[in-house]
């Protein structure tokens, strides 16, 4: 029997991640009071552990005055990576295989931002410690650094797991994504048997009923690396002071409003903790925290009240396809549902409707303007709930987004396309994707037409996102706009 230290086998299927994009940064630091880099202005952008390079391609196409750069060891990755860009023709992407610790010695100019998603928690020591030495030499002062990792105690019982997991998945026989899923249903032969903990951690049965319902190929990814393991937030938070960054937040919104995301007995303990790290293992503590996205700063101080307040005002969101038109919200949060006031919710929502408007403005049409600290919170729980999305602060022309977008819909899978009116992408199930694929080759493709090229079980749903998401989608600059 032999344990790979990483499944090189297959590829991690392309994902795309909304927090790992500049609008939606800008956004967070804005109702974090922070003043991040303005990227309406030239700006540079690094992703180390990039990947099949999806995040890169779309927040290149979208950007066309930023630079990207992505790293990975993957030559699989980067070819696929590479097709992108030429199918997008995004000249302002550079892709590099390395090894992050061969990276050292080399000098590079300096980022504005540098993100890493799903790497800093599996890979080996050293490679970590030469991916925070990376940030340490060429993140600029006043730049971000997203940091994406497994942490305690929501990934604590799980470790025992993984252990048998990568012992299942080496017996076993074809590629990583079939060994890890056979590795998986043993695990739930375990559970279903009465093992004790899963009697005593009942969340690490929700966790394999979630497990069982991804790709394969992304599972052995993150179950199988022999280096896997979770962090304490104080450690991380340690590490990135090494490397002259302090924490800032977190880029998922709803992390940052205790609110709405901690237990009303945790709230008042809070008060008076003066050390970051011990307010944040708190916070984990309280939400079963099990990934973080933390946003961490070289020199980024608070913004004064004032100037914060600006900057939320300044925002422009734009309303997406499904979001309610009026009334209050509900959300779904780590300590259960929330209800979202109507009187707070209902204006915003409806000045939403039609076009992207300012947060000032939307402020203006509110009966009572909401105080400057609730409507932040509102604002960024918008975001947060995909009711809304920042526009871009220069949004592109959407032709290298349309040459980009016929390479991702010739899957004809369920995936995303870019949005360069958002700087972001938007989710497409299959039937939205077949859609935009025909879309793409005959813009004045409608209606009943469009419905005839459409396999006849998938006409339904294509009549539905004809209805319902199309506009948008053409507004957002997914799609060309029928002659």
């Amino acid at each position: 029997m032999t344990l790979d230290p990483y499944p090189a086998d297959i590829s991690y299927p392309p994902v795309f991640h909304r927090e790992m994009t500049p609008p939606w940064l800008d956004a967070v630091l804005r109702g974090l009071g922070r003043q991040g880099p303005d990227f309406a202005r030239p700006f540079r952008w690094c992703e180390l552990g990039c990947g099949p390079g999806l995040n890169l391609a779309i927040s290149a196409a979208t950007h066309p005055q930023g630079h990207f750069t992505g790293i990975d060891l993957s030559a699989a990755h980067l070819a696929e990576a590479g097709a992108m860009a030429s199918a997008g023709g995004l000249g302002n992407l550079l892709l590099r295989r390395a090894d992050f610790a061969a990276l050292d010695g080399e000098a590079w100019e300096p980022f504005d931002v540098i993100v890493t998603h799903g790497v800093l928690s599996w890979v080996p020591d050293e490679q970590r410690a030469a991916m925070l030495d990376f940030i340490r030499r060429f993140l600029k002062p006043g730049g971000i650094a997203y940091a994406h990792y497994m942490t305690h105690p929501g990934l604590s019982a799980a470790a025992a797991s993984q252990q048998l997991l990568r012992r299942r998945a080496a017996r076993g026989q074809g590629d990583a994504a079939r060994r890890a899923s056979e590795a998986l249903g043993f695990l739930r032969q375990l559970a279903e048997g009465g093992a004790g903990v899963f009697v005593a951690h009942p969340q690490e049965r929700q966790r394999l009923e979630w497990a069982s319902r991804q790709a394969p190929a992304a599972l052995a990814h993150e179950l199988l690396p022999a280096h896997w393991q979770p962090f304490h937030v104080g450690e991380m938070m340690r590490d990135f002071a090494g490397a002259g960054c302090g924490y800032l937040g977190s880029a998922t919104p709803i992390d940052n409003i205790d609110a709405v995301s901690l237990p009303a007995g945790v709230r008042p303990l809070l008060e008076g903790l003066d050390d970051p790290a011990e307010a944040e293992t708190v916070r984990d503590l309280a939400r079963n925290q099990s990934l973080r996205r933390d946003l961490y700063g070289r020199g980024v101080p608070a913004l004064p009240p004032s100037a914060h307040r600006d900057a939320v005002a300044a925002l422009r969101l734009a309303a997406l396809p499904g979001a309610p038109a009026s009334g209050g919200l509900r959300f779904g949060t780590p300590g259960g549902e929330v209800e979202g006031d109507a009187a707070l919710f209902d204006p915003l929502l409806r000045g939403l409707r039609g076009r992207p408007r300012r947060v000032a403005e939307l402020a203006a049409l509110h009966g009572g303007a909401p105080h400057p600290a609730m409507l932040n919170q509102a604002v960024q729980m918008l975001i947060w709930s995909a009711c809304a999305h920042p526009v871009a602060a220069a949004p592109a022309a959407p032709q290298t987004s349309w040459a980009l977008n016929r390479h991702l819909a010739e899957a004809c899978t369920p995936g995303w396309l870019a949005a360069p009116a958002l700087g972001s992408a938007v989710a497409a199930d299959e039937a939205g994707m077949l859609a935009a694929r025909a879309v793409l080759r005959a813009p004045d493709l409608r209606d009943d037409a469009l419905l005839a090229a459409m396999p006849e079980a998938l006409r339904p749903a294509v009549a539905a996102w004809s209805r319902d998401t199309r506009h948008a989608w053409t507004a957002f600059g997914v799609l060309p706009a029928a002659g």
